[in-house]
């Protein structure tokens, strides 16, 4: 086995930009979580929701992606306030579909952003529901899964003719219901991640949709625990999945990068903030932005966040920047940085799977770190200083 991995060993190091987080400017009105956005042109149309005291919301602000500042537009017609809907949008219009208010909706709202106005369309013919996925395929809405008054999670398939404003009952989830899942389109292919199940089984399994055969196949598994109420978007051909909620009530900060073409999932940059579940999440097919939710103590939130190009990684040739022996390391592994000046740095270490495993901050400039509890095999190390990040490969052999 030696043997064997002093042979594959191949030590790299590279730098590259960092995904950062930025701080924008809060939500422009009362802290909510499990509202709902559409993206049309530069702006995201966000709106509705939980707000504090468990009242439903109708109102609506837009946010400008060119220089990212909010203004409010028109609320949904009084009496509809809601959360928990699912939004679209095609052809310079917005869509909202169901979510629960005065009950478990199947109503549809479509929004004018040329006369700032909202107007009824034809509901979804079937019962109402509430925490539905959905994604867009040339022009038509898929509506999936969700929970009804009778059902905890469902496993229905509906898509929605934006243009046509009719509705055609699809192929039922072969793979069992979702409530809360997770769903994007890219490539005129569906995806959907996560959600909980008729077991309550919170999922960790990775779909994709053929929307000429309407059907489903399984290509990924997440590597790490299920989870509800995550976001996961589409952003210049990969998968990022940000935030939400585990079986163990865990909430999360993280964001994961999907890539397909090789089926790699690979931890990026958190959101510097407390875990949240249920925000408003959108992107202009290079940044990524969230905003609002509810954290791990139940406080609802208004805070916006973005972070630019996350999965454009530049890397450059950097082997200097760091020296990690022994290497294979069979104990205690000592890494060397360069001079630091007292800056503090973040080191973490990932499996093959992108998966961190384990994370220190420190402003040493020798680190030495315990390797006995983790496998032999291959691990990359992370280096993440200010606004740059550096890699290198170690293999750990006991």
């Amino acid at each position: 086995m030696k043997k064997q991995l002093l042979l594959l060993f191949i030590l790299f190091s590279h730098v590259a930009f960092c995904q950062v987080w930025q701080s924008l400017a809060d939500f422009p009105a009362t802290e909510r979580d499990d509202g709902v956005s559409f993206v049309i042109g530069n702006k995201a149309y966000c709106g509705t929701g939980g707000e504090p005291g468990f009242v439903y919301a109708s109102d609506f602000y837009a946010l400008n992606m060119n220089n990212d500042t909010w203004s409010s537009i028109a609320a949904l017609p009084t009496g509809n306030q809601r959360q928990y809907s699912s939004g679209f949008s095609n052809a310079g219009f917005g869509f909202i579909v169901g979510g629960l208010g005065s009950g478990y909706l199947n109503d549809v709202w479509m929004y004018d952003t040329v006369s700032n106005s909202w107007s009824s369309k034809t509901p979804l013919p079937s019962a109402g529901r509430m925490g539905c996925a959905s994604f867009v395929i040339n022009g038509i809405a898929y509506i999936i899964g969700g929970r009804t008054s009778t059902s905890l999670s469902i496993n229905e398939v509906w898509a929605y003719d934006m243009t046509n404003d009719t509705w055609q009952r699809k192929n039922d989830l072969p793979f069992g219901s979702r409530w809360r899942a997770s769903a994007t389109a890219l490539a005129n292919k569906g995806y959907l991640a996560f959600g909980i199940d008729e077991h309550n089984r919170f999922c960790n399994e990775l779909f994709e949709y053929d929307p000429v055969m309407d059907s489903w196949t399984q290509i990924s598994t997440f590597p790490d625990r299920g989870r509800s109420y995550a976001a996961m978007k589409a952003v210049a051909g990969d998968l990022l999945v940000t935030a939400g909620l585990d079986t163990l009530n865990t909430y999360y900060n993280d964001m994961w990068r999907y890539t397909i073409t090789t089926s790699v999932w690979q931890q990026l940059g958190s959101i510097p903030a407390q875990g949240r579940k249920g925000g408003m999440c959108f992107t202009n097919g290079s940044a990524l932005y969230y905003t609002t939710g509810i954290d791990q103590t139940n406080t609802r939130l208004k805070q916006s966040w973005k972070v630019e190009n996350p999965t454009g990684i530049e890397e450059y040739s950097s082997i200097e920047k760091i020296n990690a022996y022994p290497n294979p390391a069979n104990g205690i592994l000592t890494i060397a940085l360069e001079q630091r000046n007292n800056t503090l740095v973040t080191i973490e270490i990932m499996d093959e799977t992108g998966r961190i495993i384990r994370q220190e901050k420190t402003s040493d400039a020798i680190i030495q770190l315990d390797t006995a509890p983790l496998a032999n095999g291959f691990y990359s190390l992370r280096i993440i200083t200010g606004n740059r990040l550096y890699y290198s490969k170690v293999a750990v052999l006991h």
